[in-house]
This record gives C-alpha cells, structure tokens and sequence, in this order.
C-alpha cells in the first residue's frame, strides 16, 4: 500500500531562506517608499528652510544643546517638508499636466495615494509634536505655516490669483520665526524681521520660477504675475523684493546692534540682483529668468550664513568687555 505523503517537500533551510528573502524584499519595499516620500519633500527647498531655522536659531542666541538641536530637525523635517509634501498632494492632478513635474511619484504612479498620505500624517505629526516639545511658541510657527501653506495658498489663492504667493510666502518664513522662537523662548520683534527678510525674497525666486515655466502654468490654468501682469510689473516686484532684504536687515540691526558685515555683503548682492533684473527687463528670456533663479537662493542663505557669526562675535566682544 502506497503512503500519500502530504504538505511541502522543502526543507527548514529552504523555507528559512524563502523568509528571509521576503523580509528583504520587503525591507528594499519600504526603503523605496520612503526615498519617494522624501522626494514629495522637495530636498533641496526643504535644506534652504532649514538654513534659513538654524540660522534664526543661532542668531537668537540658540546653544549646541543636541536635544534641541534634534527636535528642529524632526520640526523642520517633519513640519516643512510634510506640508510641502501634503501640497503635492493635493496639486498631483496639476503634476499630471505640467511635463516638468509629471515624473513626480504621484503622478508617474511610483507611489500610491494611500501610501503618500500615510507617510505625509506621519511626518507632519512627528513636525508638530517635535516643535510641541521646544517650546508654544515654535509649535505656533510651524501651525501658521500649515494654514498658510495649505489652505489660504493652495486650497484658496493659487488657482485663483497671481498673488498666490505672496501666500505661500508667509509658509516660506515660518522656520526662520520657529528658530527665533526656539533660541529665545517667545516670539518678537527681531525673530519677525528674519521671517520678514525670507518672506520679501521668496517672491523673486518664486516669481522668476513662474516665468521660466510659465508654459507649464498656463497649461495648467495656474495663474501667474508674469502671465497675468506682464514683464514690467514682474520686474518691478522683483525690485521691490530685492531691496527690501537690506532694509529690513537693517532695521533688525537697529534693535540688535550687530549684523553691518551682513549688511554690507547683502548690499552688493543686491546690487548685482538689481543688474540682473535690468537686463532681464531690457531682453526678458527664459535664459534670464534661470540666472535669476540660481542667483537668488544665495542672497538669502548668506543673510543666515554670516548674521550667525557677527551675533557669536558681538557676544565673545561683550565678555571681553566685561572680564
């Protein structure tokens, strides 16, 4: 009589190494996810705003504290980048239209709605409870650049009107407050003026970004000041924009006493904007536009470079003075 053997022939060490082989596939899943998910951060946006937070949070007097340090990270990471995220979310229909972005995760299918949206509400929670644990007053930032990015920029404003931006804006700044905040302890007048000198820039990057697509935007209905308004209103903003960087550092030197390196240096890059947006208004030209676009992220990045180190200088000179 013949036995009918029953169940799987395969060894223990075969199913152990089918297992293995499974959770490294998984592993390599979820590692691919993630980088996707980072990606919906916009990265190099997000290291620009995360400049723009340590630099306010050195200048207000901020310590090499590691905890600190860490929860701005996870703040910046998760509050920032979340929301810039959650924006490309909401805008994945646009994303489809406009060939620049339509290589993004969502659109190209690379990462799934459900997918998106569960790593989006973990990283915004982490942003929020991390600022939480710094102090109200950074937990405030980081809640009025949600509302600002989200719902009045683009929920409301940007398919709506070109001053979209001047929106979205408000989001831009809103690490540079949370880094005074974070430093300091409260929020006031000088932590103000450093999200005030980000958010007065952000409409020349913003703007010259909108030119250099502006076929993109159309394409997708997004109205923009370059479309909308012409070449000599844009330029004229973009002037606006420009000076009032220096003039708002300034002010802040007033009240602080230290910061005329800083001022001096923004000065002649603000002169040199100031040629590049003549030229640009005598041959406007999308070649113009992306000179415009790569010069204007070092303006504000040297503002947060070199205030830091004139704030560490005017201390170390303070004690001197004072021993």
């Amino acid at each position: 009589m013949n036995c009918v053997k029953t169940g799987s022939n395969r060894s223990p060490t075969e199913d152990a190494g089918t297992q293995r082989s499974m959770i490294k596939m998984g592993q390599s899943r979820l590692l691919e996810r993630i980088k996707l998910l980072l990606v919906m951060t916009k990265p190099t946006q997000l290291a620009l705003l995360m400049w723009t937070m340590y630099g306010a949070y050195f200048i207000g007097g901020g310590s090499l504290n590691l905890k600190t340090l860490l929860l701005l990270f996870l703040t910046g990471l998760g509050s920032a980048g979340g929301v810039t995220a959650l924006n490309m979310y909401i805008e994945s229909d646009i994303d489809k239209i406009m060939p620049r972005t339509s290589k993004r995760p969502l659109p190209s299918g690379a990462l799934s709605q459900k997918e998106a949206i569960a790593g989006i509400t973990l990283l915004i929670l982490v942003g929020t409870i991390a600022a939480g644990l710094i102090n109200k007053w950074v937990m405030l930032a980081t809640l009025i650049g949600l509302y600002f990015d989200i719902i009045a920029y683009t929920e409301i404003a940007k398919r709506s009107t070109e001053w979209s931006l001047l929106f979205g804006s408000v989001a831009g700044s809103m690490p540079a407050l949370g880094g005074w905040a974070a430093a300091t302890g409260k929020i006031s007048l000088p932590g103000v003026l450093l999200a005030g000198i980000v958010y007065v820039w952000q409409p020349l990057h913003v703007a010259f970004i909108h030119y250099y697509y502006y076929n993109d935007y159309s394409r997708a209905g997004i109205p923009t000041i370059p479309g909308e308004l012409g070449t000599g209103t844009f330029a004229l903003l973009a002037v606006f924009s420009v000076i009032m960087v220096p003039l708002i550092l300034f002010i802040f030197i007033v009240f602080e006493k230290y910061g005329i390196i800083t001022l001096i240096i923004t000065i002649i890059l603000v002169i040199k904007s100031l040629r590049k947006i003549k030229l640009f208004s005598i041959n406007p030209s999308r070649e113009a536009a992306r000179e415009m676009i790569k010069y204007a992220s070092p303006l504000v990045g040297v503002v947060f470079l070199l205030l830091p180190l004139e704030h560490i200088l005017a201390v170390s000179v303070q004690l001197k003075l004072l021993f």
